[in-house]
């Protein structure tokens, strides 16, 4: 048994390049750990009686963030940490590399 699930060797039959295996599993990881702050940000301050307008500027700016993240994609992680379950995902094949940032990266 591995010490690590999933082991490199796995995750680079996925990603082509440990740095950008560790650069997509630390973007994911920071979703994966902005979601639910970020939810829990735009309930309360959709719970204020009288929103000002600064209030009204961040719900807008909040749903628009929410919009770009994509929640978790497995029905069930062994890790409980946002790193390893963004490896896991990686592992799975539920979170690659966007082909348009990647034809920027190798130019």
């Amino acid at each position: 048994m591995s010490l690590m699930y999933p082991s490199v060797d796995e995750l680079l039959n996925k990603v082509d390049s440990r740095y950008k295996l560790i650069a997509l599993a630390s973007k994911r990881a920071k979703e994966l750990e902005e979601l639910p702050r970020l939810k829990d940000e735009l309930l309360k301050l959709k719970r204020e009686e009288k929103p000002t307008d600064r209030d009204k500027k961040q719900i807008q700016e909040i749903a628009a963030q929410l919009e770009t993240l994509v929640g978790p994609t497995l029905d069930n992680y062994k890790s409980v940490k946002p790193i390893g379950r963004a490896l896991e995902e990686i592992n799975a094949g539920n979170v690659q590399i966007d082909p348009v940032n990647k034809d920027k990266s190798e130019d």
